[in-house]
């Protein structure tokens, strides 16, 4: 199914508000997960909103790597 803009845009709304999840949005509305996710995200770029981690801080903290086999 092809939606337009404005019906992706709802969509992407919809999933980033909580009202629904992508694998609800999958079942009602025919789509992939990654067309889901993608059009979340299209939301977010298009009204300027940050990823909800980003949003709350959260930063991905690198594996420290093991300096000798020791450490393994």
């Amino acid at each position: 199914m092809k939606y337009t803009k404005e019906e992706r845009l709802d969509i992407g709304r919809r999933i980033y508000d909580g009202e629904f999840t992508i694998y609800t949005a999958l079942q009602q509305f025919g789509i992939s997960t990654c067309c889901a996710r993608d059009y979340m995200r299209l939301y977010r770029y298009t009204h300027h909103i940050p990823d909800k981690t980003a949003a709350r801080g959260h930063k991905k903290t690198p594996t420290p790597k093991p300096q000798d086999l020791q450490d393994l």
